[in-house]
């Protein structure tokens, strides 16, 4: 029997982007909904009845939200062709790492400066900038961050290629003049590939944002990382002094200069959900803590992502 695969999404959504070009890399045939954001179907709140938005990825009548546990799924599912992660726990975790970045980075600095004015747009731009130059170092001399073919991270950053246009249209600047190596250059790889054309078109998202100025809400995506995951192998704990950061953490996370970090033989891993998922890669001998079947792991993660994004903060607010 044929898989039945469905994605509810709406076209200009960066986070449905990414499922539609894992789909496509993978060669796998989906049926498209579009969805009225304005007046959600009543297959989209069976689907997701907890955040109740976009996209969904619908696999033989079950469902998967959130986009990078969507795109992790695909490539765990359809794993002959086109791997967007690799085999190496390690590399593994980087690639989430960087993707987890993009997340917390390039969207929420983005939409800043299509929606804000002044100094606060000002601001946005200059950060929009400085986290162009952290992604173009990660980059190196490879032809896509994947290395030598596409990967995760790769697809984790596309969508927002196709909305620069809109970025430096809003803000009246020049992308490429700042980063020119990773906007052009990353053009270039992206263009390679003939299925990614399509989503590297710009202009289109214009029109989405001229709307929002004048009061259309996106949805905005925020994600808090503050839980301290307590794992006893017997190694050594470090405890930090977080107004006077040790030379070691800001040498071990370079990028965000914050707990949580896990070094392991000199390698490190950072943000707790992915040093969680590293973890349980590595020693899987013992205690696992993500079942063996894909869907069960979709699962698994989605509800880890909901209490990042929904339980600490109740819990600060109260």
């Amino acid at each position: 029997m044929a898989d039945e695969v469905v994605l509810l999404d709406f076209w200009p959504s960066h986070f449905g982007m990414r499922v539609r070009i894992s789909l496509v890399e993978k060669g796998i045939k989906y049926e498209y909904k579009e969805e009225n954001l304005g007046e959600k179907s009543p297959l989209l709140l069976k689907m997701n009845p907890v955040h109740k938005k976009i996209p969904i990825l619908i696999h033989n009548g079950k469902s998967i939200c959130e986009s990078l546990i969507m795109v992790e799924y695909i490539d765990e599912v359809w794993n002959e062709k086109s791997p967007l992660l690799l085999t190496d726990p390690y590399e593994r975790a980087v690639a989430k790492f960087w993707a987890d970045y993009v997340d917390k980075k390039v969207y929420d600095n983005g939409r800043k400066i299509c929606m804000s004015k002044g100094e606060e747009q000002k601001n946005a731009k200059k950060e929009f900038i400085e986290i162009l130059k952290v992604l173009e170092g990660e980059l190196g001399e490879k032809p896509y961050f994947g290395g030598a073919n596409m990967g995760f991270l790769d697809v984790a950053l596309i969508p927002f290629y196709s909305w620069f246009y809109s970025y430096k249209t809003c803000g009246k600047f020049s992308i490429e003049a700042e980063c020119p190596k990773f906007v052009v250059g990353q053009r270039s790889a992206w263009r390679k590939r003939v299925s990614l054309n399509h989503f590297l078109t710009q202009r289109r998202s214009m029109n989405l944002f001229s709307n929002s100025r004048n009061g259309l809400e996106l949805n905005r995506f925020n994600t808090v990382y503050m839980f301290l995951y307590w794992i006893f192998f017997g190694d050594l704990f470090l405890e930090q002094n977080l107004l006077d950061k040790s030379p070691l953490l800001l040498k071990m996370n370079p990028i965000h200069q914050k707990i949580h970090v896990l070094i392991q033989i000199g390698k490190t891993i950072c943000e707790s959900i992915i040093i969680v998922k590293y973890i349980d890669e590595v020693w899987k001998d013992k205690y696992p803590f993500l079942p063996s079947d894909p869907y069960q792991r979709a699962k698994a993660k989605f509800w880890a992502d909901y209490i990042d994004k929904k339980v600490l903060w109740v819990c600060l607010i109260n």
